[in-house]
């Protein structure tokens, strides 16, 4: 949760009290630090009650320049609350491309809608004294500028029974938008913590340099000792927070050899120092001519949406993958589609359901979660990750990994140098269950092999592709956005073969070229922040030890 420190009007016009507030909050460690900014006639009549009050305070553009340089100079995190279109420009024009707007304009479309038209500028965005209807109406039309959206009330101070915290759970719920919190409080613990615990993004408090000299807002304001003892609080009990996902912690995965019972056979379960639990047993026992292929798809890309069921061959392509592989598989006696339990999926279940085809709806972010239930509810020895979007995935190849599972004694099994898009990825279920236990998040298991080829323990055979044409191991069948499809759809048009599922691999690569592959020079994304180049991650493939390697040519 990032802290902000408000000056609001605490100022009172004074230019050098307003640059002491900004250094307060600096070294007070807020991360960022927020100004109001009104040029008066733009923002109200001269008739209203609190224009002379405004005036009063009211800085030049020169001034607040040099606001925003000094802040830079003590590298002090700036967030202008701009108040009108006037300010906006002020702040746009210096380079600020985040801004706070106030609850009063959540309503005012003309000014929104001129700020969604900069095209590279992000908002906070304050409700207070608003109703979820006029929340709706600006999430409908701005959401996508919309960087959070700030919950608070303006009574100063608030009362306990005011707050209305749980307002904060149903805008987020409301709106799948990040939230924040206007605590217009003294507290520097309990109430900013409950926020926090709440899923707060952003906590806002004022801040002044003396309460005593009684500047605006000061029933609310924290003096910059209790405003460290706030930022200190937060960094102290974020940690307890954890993530959110019920998972054994590193420090509970040495318990569980002592604390669980094992499975003694004959219905017998006692604390042992020996033996396996109930669940290693039982994947123990699956028979290794048991293999599950789980077709892992979600609808949730919005680089193409509903990729997995546009069409592709005489079906959807997720339907055409299912019979390719149902038709030309010999040694994987089940496959199913794995897909979540989530509303935004059910299309794609009801797809499958709808064509009696197996279906499994599991959770929506593990994808060990998925592979490891589908195989266990299978009993199967081994499951292969079968990606969706990936319809011209071999069968032959397929097979010819399961008799490598059967006859070597490995861990996993992959296929290097064909096209991407082409291959699985083979685990063995008992394999698969040791992984997911030493993994301290199961929600970022889409990168599964990032995880494998990584693991020294991990007993690895892979079949190297030979293919003259260096390009082939670079180009891209994976659909993934608009232009993939595009090619995809053009590979299997010249391949002209129907039904789909009689197209071999060797149809395939006569009809590739090298006019669609992946670039590697760009980064990859990978779990706690890792980012590498493509190239570098598939020489991470090339190097890996295997305990078993064999080529494989096409005939």
């Amino acid at each position: 949760m990032k802290i902000i420190a408000e000056s609001a009007y605490n100022h009172k016009g004074n230019f050098d009290y307003l640059k002491q507030l900004a250094l307060a909050s600096k070294k007070a460690n807020a991360d960022y630090f927020t100004v109001q900014i009104m040029n008066v006639n733009e923002f109200c009549t001269k008739e209203y009650s609190k224009y002379q009050l405004y005036k009063d305070t009211e800085f030049t553009e020169t001034q607040w320049k040099t606001l925003f340089a000094y802040c830079k100079e003590i590298e002090m995190d700036l967030i202008p609350c701009t108040l009108e279109k006037a300010s906006f420009d002020l702040a746009y024009n210096y380079g600020y491309r985040l801004v706070k707007i106030h609850g009063t304009d959540l309503t005012n479309q003309l000014f929104l809608q001129y700020i969604k038209d900069k095209g590279d500028c992000k908002i906070i965005l304050e409700t207070q004294c608003s109703t979820d209807y006029e929340i709706k109406q600006a999430v409908e039309q701005f959401g996508e500028i919309i960087e959070c959206l700030f919950h608070g009330f303006s009574n100063y101070p608030t009362e306990p029974n005011e707050h209305n915290l749980l307002a904060l759970n149903y805008l987020k719920t409301r709106y799948a938008l990040p939230t924040g919190f206007a605590d217009h409080s003294l507290d520097t613990q309990i109430l900013p913590c409950m926020a926090m615990a709440l899923g707060c993004s952003y906590l806002e408090k004022h801040i002044t340099i003396h309460r005593n000299d009684r500047q605006f807002d000061y029933q609310v304001s924290l003096e910059p000792n209790e405003f460290a003892i706030l930022v200190s609080t937060i960094a102290h009990y974020e940690q307890t927070l954890g993530k959110p996902v019920k998972h054994p912690v590193k420090a509970e995965k040495g318990f569980r050899n002592i604390l669980f019972k094992k499975y003694l056979g004959n219905g017998v379960f006692k604390r042992d120092n020996e033996g396996k639990t109930f669940i290693e047993s039982e994947i123990e026992g699956f028979d290794k001519k048991n293999v599950t292929a789980a077709l892992i798809a979600r609808l949730k890309s919005k680089r193409l949406k509903l990729k997995v069921m546009k069409p592709f061959g005489e079906n959807e392509s997720i339907v055409s993958l299912y019979n390719r592989l149902k038709a030309n598989c010999k040694n994987i006696t089940h496959i199913e589609l794995a897909t979540s339990y989530l509303l935004e999926d059910e299309p794609l279940a009801q797809l499958f359901k709808g064509k009696n085809l197996p279906t499994y709806q599991g959770h929506p972010e593990s994808v060990i979660d998925r592979l490891l239930e589908v195989a266990i509810k299978n009993k199967s020895a081994a499951v292969f990750r079968v990606t969706g979007d990936n319809p011209f995935t071999d069968p032959v190849l397929m097979d010819r990994m399961v008799t490598i599972f059967q006859e070597q004694d490995v861990d996993y099994v992959r296929v290097n140098n064909v096209p991407f898009g082409v291959s699985a990825e083979l685990f063995k279920t008992s394999y698969l269950w040791k992984l997911y236990l030493q993994m301290e998040d199961p929600f970022v298991s889409e990168y599964l092999s990032w995880f494998v080829l990584n693991d020294e323990t991990c007993k690895k055979a892979c079949i190297e592709f030979k293919d003259e044409r260096a390009f082939v191991k670079y180009v891209n069948l994976s659909i993934d956005y608009p232009e993939d499809y595009e090619y995809a759809t053009s590979v299997q048009a010249k391949i002209g073969v129907t039904p789909f599922e009689k197209v071999t691999l060797k149809d395939v690569l006569n009809a590739i070229t090298d006019k669609h592959i992946v670039d590697v020079t760009k980064n990859i994304k990978l779990p706690d922040g890792i980012s590498i180049l493509y190239s570098d991650y598939m020489k991470l493939i090339d190097e890996t030890a295997y305990v078993y390697k064999e080529n494989y040519f096409t005939s």
